[in-house]
């Protein structure tokens, strides 16, 4: 019997599929109705999930979130880069293991610039995830700060990362090009292991 983490999962990634299908089939004019018609579900099942239909194109990377989760808590006790790499190799990886379903759901997003608001709220999610990572148990205002811009630039990484692997065909491991695009970060990552981190950036 699947537990109620798993058939959240699975309710999610059927809403996802069904939401690009519909965005493929009728574009912009796809509604609430039309996706939960595609899903089998009911239009109370999907507001149990998101709020906007914005939203339900972004519904991959906050399953991400999860299992970045998963990851860091895997190397809770080492450095701050080791624990954002190995999620990040951890998602990159789930990506690549089955790569339609996302580049479907991009094609979708970068056809309707309307649909990237429901990106804004996923973006600021991973953010301050990445953040509360970095910051620990800190609470010094320099340290928030710093929290909050490696928070950002690891977000930056990915979105590159992922916009390069979208417009590339056939597209090239996922994890390789987040490595890359993480590596340009390793002065900041560095600067974690030291004593003052925070003198260390000024």
């Amino acid at each position: 019997m699947a537990t109620r983490s798993e058939h959240r999962r699975s309710t999610l990634l059927q809403l996802s599929a069904a939401t690009t299908t519909a965005f493929e089939e009728l574009g912009t004019a796809a509604t609430i109705d039309d996706i939960a018609e595609r899903a089998g579900v009911s239009r109370r099942t999907i507001f149990r999930y998101v709020d906007t239909k914005e939203s339900l194109v972004f519904i991959h990377p906050v399953l991400w979130l999860e299992i970045f989760d998963e990851a860091v808590a895997q190397r809770a006790d080492r450095p701050l880069r080791e624990r954002v790499l190995h999620a990040a190799h951890a998602i990159s990886e789930h990506i690549d293991a089955d790569p339609e379903p996302v580049r479907r759901a991009m094609g979708v997003a970068q056809a309707d610039p309307a649909l990237m608001r429901g990106y804004a709220g996923v973006s600021q999610r991973w953010v301050e995830r990445v953040a509360a990572e970095v910051l620990g148990d800190a609470t010094d205002s320099d340290s928030r700060f710093r929290a909050k811009v490696l928070g950002a630039a690891v977000m930056g990484v990915i979105d590159a990362a992922l916009a390069d692997w979208y417009l590339t065909d056939p597209p090239p491991p996922l994890v390789d090009i987040i490595d890359r695009g993480l590596v340009l970060l390793s002065p900041i990552f560095e600067a974690d292991t030291d004593a003052d981190a925070t003198a260390s950036l000024r």
